[in-house]
């Protein structure tokens, strides 16, 4: 032991070296120094692994293995399974489709390209990587149907349980899996019992045990994110599908409508029950909204019960004996694929998602307490005067606000800054002016022209709805058109700052300038090679100023232009002669 050690017990996070196939049941001697977990700006991975009951970690370890078949004999088996597994998959599809596989069966995600990862995070569709409620439903579902067809009821029961709970273990047994677990587990035992289900006490029962097993869990996103998508399912997708009957059945016969309901239902209201009390811990969390979420999801789930059962089918069977897996594997990978390339496609729309600010908890609890208040409001009006027709009127509010912010965010979503420097030469009745949009949003007018009103139209149809101003104004010369149109600007546009030429000769600008003091701007005079900063990489530089006028040069990456707009063509032809603007690329 070094100098001022001291022993210690417990659990701690390890950093080995990849070049060694370690396992579970190992025996290892570990050499390093123990430090606490670090706190990041926006989570907090100390906290993280507190809840798992970690609470140090040895980032330069030396490792040594001592011995083999140290664990418990089951756990190893399924460990060395879920291994085994991986590298069967990985034989027998391509990637990514291997990977995703890998996560969606065995929830070994450790492979997914960071790429794919991000569209699924973009286009809210990152659920169907992560094993959760979904495919518990589907594998208890299975087990239950198989193993009462050949065990009988009390033990096709018995076994489904058991069957349920080594899958759990086998994918990790995270906080969502085991919550969707005990969920299945309860409605195994009620239906045998003769109970009548209850999805709302199932998901209450299965919460408390949880926490009382591990009170951390309540701080647990994943357990979070599956209990309030689980907890929407539960109060809004039957309302929502009786509604869409309804609302159908007037065009229709009530069969048909009921028919339609099926579909529709499953993939797309459901769909929107769950991201409806999802909504603000995705925001609150991961800093972003998909805004093509409830379109990339009704079209990715129907593939999903057929990548999981086939998938698993050529995964068992390649475990067995690899050349019965393959054509197995050929069936299953169209599914696989076309999942992964629907989510990248909506992934590469523009404004797939709107990154957002922080999201603090008073954001995230006022959501709810309004939510919830309005759903339990909803329900005493109801028994209060039940000859009100409340459900349709709510639903056609509740759909017509959701198609007005639909509006709304779309707009707001076009709006954002996309990273590219944009340059438009506006359609001011004569003259010159130009718009430039920096990549990080900022926005530069060069010259107005001669027209107030051409040029507010002209900025109304290309700036957002939401810019309240113009971050630089730059005038290029003297004339009175470069700066009569200025007035249009008053009171819709206020200007932060303005860079002019030494001296502004005619009547006209001098008027636009005193106008400008007086709401604010600031004014500087241009000098040669003063620079404005235009975020990203880009900038606004003045190449000359004179008495004739300023020349300038935009820059952004491997590109600048110049813009002479308001110089005398000899002085340009003189600066070009002259080898000056060998950097530019006109």
């Amino acid at each position: 032991q070094d100098e001022g050690s001291r022993p210690a017990q417990g659990i701690a996070l390890v950093y080995a070296t990849r070049q060694v196939n370690w396992a579970y049941g190992d025996r290892v001697e570990a050499l390093g120094r123990l430090e606490t977990p670090p706190e990041f700006p926006d989570f907090s991975y100390c906290d993280y692994l507190a809840r798992q009951g970690v609470h140090s970690q040895m980032p330069l370890a030396s490792v040594t293995r001592l011995g083999s078949g140290h664990g418990n004999p089951v756990l190893q088996q399924l460990h060395a399974y879920r291994t085994h597994a991986q590298a069967v998959l990985r034989t027998l599809l391509p990637e990514p489709e291997a990977s995703l596989l890998s996560g969606i069966l065995l929830g070994i995600e450790s492979g997914i390209p960071a790429a794919l990862r991000q569209a699924y995070n973009t286009t809210g569709t990152a659920h169907n990587i992560a094993i959760s409620g979904f495919n518990i439903a589907i594998i208890a579902g299975l087990f239950s149907r198989l193993f009462t067809r050949w065990l009988g009821a009390r033990r096709g029961a018995l076994a489904s349980l058991l069957g349920i709970a080594i899958y759990t273990v086998l994918v990790g047994a995270s906080a969502s899996v085991v919550r969707a677990a005990l969920m299945a587990g309860l409605a195994i035992v009620g239906q045998r019992l003769g109970r009548q289900g209850d999805a709302l006490a199932g998901l209450g029962a299965a919460a408390i045990v949880m926490t009382a097993a591990n009170p951390y869990t309540l701080w647990d996103v994943g357990f979070q994110l599956s209990f309030g998508a689980t907890l929407g399912l539960v109060l809004y997708a039957d309302p929502l599908k009786i509604a869409f009957v309804r609302a159908v059945g007037r065009w229709t016969t009530a069969e048909r409508a009921a028919r339609l309901a099926g579909p529709i239902g499953e993939y797309a209201l459901f769909t929107l029950a769950a991201q409806v009390t999802t909504l603000p811990l995705t925001a609150a969390y991961f800093h972003r909204l998909s805004l093509v979420s409830w379109i990339a999801n009704p079209l990715v789930l129907p593939a999903q019960p057929a990548v999981m059962v086939l998938g698993r089918v050529a995964a068992l069977a390649g475990s067995i004996w690899l050349p019965l897996g393959r054509p197995l594997a050929w069936i299953a990978w169209p599914f696989v694929a076309y999942t992964n390339r629907v989510v990248e496609w909506f992934a590469g729309w523009p404004s797939a998602s709107l990154p957002l600010g922080d999201v603090g908890p008073f954001v995230v609890g006022l959501y709810y307490a309004l939510l919830f208040g309005l759903t339990l409001g909803r329900g005493w009006l109801q028994s209060r005067w039940p000859q009100v027709k409340l459900p349709a009127l709510s639903i056609s509010t509740g759909f017509g606000a959701l198609a007005i912010a639909s509006v709304f965010v779309w707009h707001a979503a076009g709006d954002r800054p996309d990273g590219l420097l944009r340059v438009t030469v506006l359609d001011v009745g004569g003259g010159g002016a130009v718009l430039v949009q920096s990549p990080t949003g900022r926005t530069v007018l060069i010259d107005s022209g001669p027209s107030p009103v051409a040029l507010a139209e002209a900025l109304g149809r290309r700036l957002p709805l939401s810019e309240s101003g113009i971050d630089a104004l730059v005038i290029t010369g003297s004339p009175a058109e470069t700066c009569a149109g200025l007035q249009g600007l008053e009171g819709r546009y206020p200007i932060a700052l303005a860079l002019v030429p030494t001296r502004l000769k005619a009547s006209g600008c001098r008027a636009a300038e005193a106008v400008l003091v007086a709401s604010g701007t600031r004014f500087i005079r241009a000098a040669s090679g003063m620079a404005l900063d235009l975020g990203a990489g880009a900038r606004l530089e003045v190449l000359t100023s004179n008495t004739s006028g300023l020349v300038l040069t935009i820059a952004h990456g491997w590109a600048s232009f110049l813009l002479p707009l308001g110089a005398d063509p000899e002085l340009v032809n003189a600066l070009m002669r002259s080898g000056d603007l060998e950097e530019a690329k006109v």
